[in-house]
């Protein structure tokens, strides 16, 4: 009976003090949380002259020291963006100062001096641990109101952003991340700072969102000084992992040494030139790298070795530890803007593709909007040329650009071609080798005999009578409204 009551009261103390740990008040960052309305309108990927029908989108954003932060996805493309702020009654007009859609971060800025404005700012605090309790503050499904989800951290790590198609370090949380919290903070329940910008869901999983950490958000706000955005930095090559003992072995690694195999390296990247295949990268900034290429990280965790790149400038020195056939060596490189395959990962946002027409020949930069006209399995439903171009890396066989003819707008002078020499990769015009899209407009205008010849990668020829092409060039753009 004793014993049940000890236990009883040590059960109530236990639930008492549980109770009386007091969560942030976070009701102040209503005042500094603001609704975004975006008009957006990108450019058609099929005519790159013209532009798509525009779309209406809404965000969340915050005001922080420098200005308004929110995601890049909600403002690319935009045309036009409004605020709506707590307690003032008209919506205000803003502009974008900078932007990165590398890691889908975005500064805004009123468009004209607004005294009005005297809202809070937010100030950020350090990367959470794995189980802290977090809160995000935005305007979930168009609400009016705004909204406050919670939920843990479950996962910190080098991931995929949606946006950009580019692996940088994100943070995974079940608090509900909905469409309209894109672009709001996420707080600290504990401390009450901010730890980062909502960004994403995973629509295949339940309760799966992801926010931007502040290293990353301090790396953009840095980078943004000097008026220019240089991106995050990468490595620009391709690894292997070393989990096989063998394959450590062959490399000349001792038994007590981990890393990980430099595979392949793209041109003109942090890498070239200063490392080579089959280097072994023992240590990144002093931090060993584990036989997966990942690095010890936050109290016994790990995370890709490519963290420690992010959050440095275009510019700054990395310094690596490598192993070259058994050697042993400590270098410091100077990192590069990202740069990797000839294909970009990256969508091409609030630009034209890059397009010339020639005989009613469609010449285009493949980019990854033009990707998606495959559809959701795009990857699975490509055109064979595309597919096998697709993972090339940057400068593989001289490649800065993967040219290809889009479309046939049909006319007499490229009569029987449509249909049978769209998306296949454009090798050499007139003999002149075509490296990038520049290559195969100038070897058109420079061209002075009688023919152009245009040879696609399988062996396929296109022949155009050049007087004829030049002669029906203005009657082509006219006829299908090409600008």
């Amino acid at each position: 009976m004793v014993i049940q009551v000890r236990f009883l009261i040590l059960l109530l103390f236990s639930l008492f003090s549980f109770s009386n740990v007091q969560a942030a008040d976070l009701t102040w960052a209503s005042k500094a949380v603001v609704k975004l309305f975006a008009t957006q309108q990108s450019w058609s990927v099929g005519q790159p002259w013209s532009k798509n029908r525009s779309k209406q989108a809404t965000c969340s954003a915050f005001f922080i020291k420098q200005g308004i932060l929110t995601n890049a996805h909600c403002v690319a493309d935009a045309t036009y963006i409004e605020m709506e702020i707590p307690d003032l009654a008209n919506k205000v007009e803003v502009q974008t100062v900078a932007i990165n859609h590398q890691v889908d971060l975005a500064l805004l800025k009123p468009v004209k001096e607004n005294p009005d404005l005297n809202s809070k700012v937010i100030e950020f605090g350090e990367l959470p641990d794995l189980r802290d309790k977090v809160v995000t503050v935005g305007y979930p499904m168009g609400a009016r109101q705004v909204s406050y989800t919670e939920g843990v951290v479950s996962r910190i790590d080098v991931m995929r952003y949606i946006h950009s198609n580019i692996h940088a370090p994100l943070v995974q949380t079940d608090a509900t991340i909905n469409l309209g919290n894109s672009g709001g903070p996420v707080f600290s329940d504990k401390t009450g700072d901010c730890l980062g910008v909502a960004t994403q869901k995973l629509t295949s999983a339940e309760g799966m969102g992801f926010f931007i950490p502040t290293p990353i958000i301090s790396q953009f706000l840095d980078d943004l000084e000097d008026g220019e955005i240089d991106g995050i930095p990468s490595l620009s090559a391709l690894f292997q992992t070393l989990e096989n003992p063998a394959a450590r072995e062959q490399l000349k690694l001792k038994g007590d040494q981990s890393g990980i195999r430099v595979r392949n390296i793209a041109v003109e990247g942090t890498l070239d030139g200063v490392l080579q295949e089959n280097d072994v990268i023992l240590e990144v900034e002093g931090h060993t790298v584990l036989n997966d290429g990942r690095v010890p990280f936050k109290k016994a965790g790990r995370i890709w070795l490519g963290y420690h790149v992010a959050k440095k400038q275009v510019g700054d020195q990395i310094n690596l530890k490598i192993s070259r056939d058994g050697e042993i060596k400590e270098i410091d490189v100077t990192l590069k803007p990202y740069r990797l395959t000839v294909v970009p990962r990256q969508p091409l946002y609030d630009k034209q593709t890059p397009y010339f027409v020639a005989g009613g020949l469609l010449f285009i930069a493949v980019e990854q909007r033009y990707l998606w006209g495959w559809g959701r399995n795009w990857k699975s439903a490509l055109p064979t040329s595309l597919k096998a171009n697709l993972g090339k890396l940057y400068g593989s066989d001289g490649l800065e650009q993967l040219v290809v003819i889009s479309e046939v707008f049909d006319a007499s002078v490229n009569k029987g071609y449509s249909g049978e020499i769209e998306n296949i990769r454009v090798v050499k015009i007139n003999d002149k080798e075509i490296k990038k899209l520049k290559d195969a407009e100038d070897a058109i205008k420079e061209n002075k005999e009688t023919f152009h010849i245009i040879e696609l990668e399988g062996s396929i020829r296109i022949v155009l009578a050049r007087d004829e092409a030049e002669m029906q060039d203005e009657i082509i753009r006219q006829r299908y409204d090409i600008q």
